[in-house]
């Protein structure tokens, strides 16, 4: 997995998925183009955001907010999405640019004070998921996101599951359903959350 490679060990990490029934070109062209009119929640809930004001329109892929904000594609395989970003806790900078959009530059990365966010949207075995894993580059900056976290998990959670079914909806609508069966074996959303973690070899 992409997403492995570019955050081995995390801080915190958060996991959804979904059962769908639509071909991998499907499924992975809807995580790029599911637009704001598709995530009606998701949009509201940006809207109360007071540092984020709606730049968008409805019509426009939900990932270009990211893209636009300063995170990267890094990856694009044939079964995942990887998109990464590296914020600073600073008002006056608060974005920090990669050298070149590429998982070892968004691994190798070790400014002080930044947070690294990584999420994918991956696809096999007919189980739609998406990951997302952030980093603190010091001690002092994970204490301070781990305060954050504990504000917006929950939104984050539901963010996240309104955006699986959005591109499980735009999946099913654009490609032949390949089968039934996977939706039937799954009744109720599958999810978890970890602190600390660790995927690199000792």
């Amino acid at each position: 997995m992409q997403l492995i490679r570019a955050l081995p060990r995390w801080d915190r990490r958060e996991r959804h998925r979904l059962p769908c029934d639509a071909p991998v070109t499907a499924v992975m062209g809807a995580a790029e183009e599911v637009t704001w009119r598709e995530v009606p929640i998701f949009r509201g809930l940006m809207s109360m955001m007071p540092w984020w004001s709606p730049r968008f329109s409805a019509d426009e892929p939900v990932l270009d907010m990211f893209t636009g904000a300063g995170f990267e594609i890094l990856a694009r395989a044939e079964d995942e999405l990887l998109v990464g970003g590296i914020e600073r806790f600073s008002r006056s900078r608060p974005i920090a640019r990669l050298s070149s959009p590429s998982i070892a530059a968004f691994r190798d990365f070790d400014e002080p004070c930044c947070i690294k966010i990584g999420f994918n949207f991956s696809y096999a075995g007919r189980v739609l998921a998406t990951e997302t894993r952030v980093r603190a580059t010091d001690s002092r900056t994970r204490r301070l996101f781990c305060l954050y976290w504990l504000v917006i998990r929950g939104g984050s959670g539901l963010v996240r599951h309104v955006w699986l079914r959005a591109i499980r909806r735009r999946a099913r609508r654009v490609g032949r359903p390949s089968s039934t069966d996977a939706a039937a074996s799954w009744r109720h959303q599958e999810k978890d959350s970890t602190t600390g973690g660790n995927d690199a070899r000792l």
